[in-house]
């Protein structure tokens, strides 16, 4: 039966460090490529670590409503391109990028650091210069909420349009958010996702000084999740958007159906602004599971918050083996940031974009560098290479700084 209130997915858009657009995202990472390389935004000689996880050869596609790409932030240009993509894959747009439904459409986008790039201009600006170097649209280029605002302008998406802030978690729980506003019957289609580009001097220096980036002479082998070698993150960027909508519009309009989202659990550790619980984590799978109305026993995929510090893998990988169990140790798990590097507020977007796409194509993205797993962790994370097996329910994880933690349940469609 059709289902007003059943949240598909009809589009996808993906901009990211292994990959512009999501069929070279989806190669790329399919086939073990790493998006890691020294960083050429800024002189990065003077830090610790001099590399990350950058979109290279990005450019901003023209106008944005006639503002040239230099009035836009970074992060809203990765997620206009991402949006784009989505948007018109699923035909949901005309020629003009102008939305073609006769009802609202909501946009509620997750970041982390938001236009941070416009922020340390004004900054710049100011301590250089003075006072009336700053420009005066600082404030509207550089608030949150000029994400979603600027992509409801752009593409005329009339629902409500908000950003979510919840450190790694942010798309995910930006997209939880839309599959809830979906399934109560409130909106009937949601572009949601995530972006970041938090690759810049200031917000790199910030992350070089809590000392967690992994140092490697490698940048391609330094995030290592749950190797037992592994020394920390590496900082990326981009933007994972989805277009979410209900069954009923969606065959309506004939866009074709890439799958379902079916179960979201978001949980607060209360416990620590920086360190992980495992409680927390497990919680939030849990009530995932529950929500969906899934058993463990049906899960063929988990795809792994994994971001290469040793306290997080640990504890992540203590959560998946205590919920699913005796069969965790024949159950893929893998960790895509192990390519990306670790995109923050919208890693959780690329990362359900991964998910989906495993599910699609039956093919589970390897975990890049886990030479040695982790003795401690016996679980499957797909090392190297990725593993071709039939997949229908799959699992995505974001767990983050401030004890947020969110995450999604896919299915295949039928």
């Amino acid at each position: 039966m059709v289902d007003a209130t059943r949240a598909v997915i009809t589009g996808v858009g993906v901009v990211s460090s292994v990959g512009i657009g999501q069929a070279d995202y989806w190669t790329n990472l399919s086939q073990g490529k790493s998006g890691v390389k020294p960083i050429t935004l800024f002189p990065a000689e003077e830090f610790p670590v001099g590399y990350g996880g950058e979109v290279s050869d990005f450019e901003f596609p023209g106008d944005l409503r006639r503002k040239p790409a230099r009035t836009v932030d970074r992060a809203l240009q990765m997620a206009y391109v991402a949006s784009a993509e989505a948007l018109r894959q699923a035909s949901l747009v005309d020629d003009e990028d102008r939305v073609v439904v006769d009802y609202p459409v909501a946009t509620i986008v997750g970041s982390g650091h938001g236009p941070c790039h416009e922020v340390e201009r004004s900054m710049n600006a100011y301590y250089r210069q003075g006072l009336r170097a700053v420009n005066p649209m600082a404030i509207p280029r550089s608030m949150y909420n000029s994400i979603s605002g600027n992509l409801s302008i752009q593409f005329g998406l009339r629902g409500p349009n908000h950003v979510i802030v919840s450190a790694c978690a942010s798309a995910s729980t930006a997209i939880g958010e839309a599959y809830r506003l979906i399934t109560r019957g409130d909106e009937r289609a949601v572009l949601c996702g995530g972006t970041d580009a938090p690759l810049c001097t200031t917000m790199f220096s910030a992350w070089s000084r809590m000392r967690i980036m992994a140092r490697n002479d490698n940048p391609q082998a330094a995030c290592r999740p749950f190797d037992a070698d592994r020394k920390g993150l590496v900082l990326g960027e981009g933007a994972g958007m989805l277009l979410v909508e209900a069954e009923r519009d969606a065959l309506e309009r004939d866009a074709e159906i890439l799958g379902v989202i079916e179960g979201y659990g978001a949980i607060s550790d209360a416990f620590h602004i920086t360190a992980p619980q495992k409680e927390g984590m497990l919680t939030a799978m849990k009530r995932c599971l529950k929500d969906a109305g899934v058993d463990p026993s049906e899960v063929d995929y988990v795809n792994a918050h994994g971001t290469g510090t040793e306290l997080n893998d640990q504890l992540e990988a203590e959560a998946v083996f205590e919920l699913f169990g005796e069969r965790t140790p024949r159950m893929p798990i893998s960790s895509t940031k192990s390519a990306l590097g670790h995109a923050l507020g919208a890693s959780g977007g690329l990362e359900l974009i991964a998910t989906l796409m495993a599910i699609r194509n039956d093919f589970i993205p390897p975990t890049l560098n886990c030479d040695h797993p982790d003795p401690q962790l016996p679980l499957d994370y797909c090392p190297h290479q990725g593993k071709s097996r039939p997949l229908n329910v799959a699992i995505s994880n974001s767990f983050a700084f401030g004890g947020n933690n969110a995450v999604l349940l896919i299915r295949s469609y039928d």
